[in-house]
């Protein structure tokens, strides 16, 4: 009887989905074995997650996120690692005086970091109030400190 019933749960849980949960980020990177992780493609997976997140300061989940935070998920998406905080992600990064979709960057000397989706455009999480959104470069109130790339 026990066998049985383990059997039905199990079968069950499995045909439903919920024995193997797929976490987002996960499916993101599967997505990306078979798909080079080009400058374009980072930006739409920049898009993509920030449709489902929240802003919320030191932040780091499926739900709510701050600005490196932010950042760190899109490049670990694509299957690039880069550290947790601005000033970490500048040091791990190579600056760049040609920027493209996909590099990362900076404001206010590190104290803020955007996703560069190309034409003067990022998409960041900058406060509760703005969210988690695509914005222009220069609605950032100070200067760029500038771009960084990690791939």
């Amino acid at each position: 009887m026990k066998k049985t019933l383990l059997a039905v749960t199990t079968a069950a849980l499995l045909t439903t989905g919920i024995a193997a949960p797929v976490h987002e980020a996960d499916a993101v990177r599967q997505t990306v074995t078979y798909k080079k992780a080009s400058g374009n493609y980072l930006a739409s997976v920049a898009r993509s997650i920030a449709a489902k997140r929240i802003y919320k300061y030191g932040a780091n989940n499926n739900y709510a996120v701050d600005c490196s935070a932010f950042a760190q998920q899109v490049m670990s998406a694509v299957g690039k690692r880069v550290p947790r905080t601005t000033h970490a992600q500048i040091k791990a990064g190579r600056r760049v005086y040609n920027p493209q979709a996909g590099d990362l960057v900076f404001f206010n000397r590190g104290t803020h970091v955007g996703v560069y989706i190309g034409n003067g455009q990022m998409v960041d999480a900058l406060n509760p109030v703005e969210g988690v959104k695509e914005r222009s470069i220069y609605y950032i109130n100070g200067t760029i400190t500038g771009f960084y790339r990690y791939y």
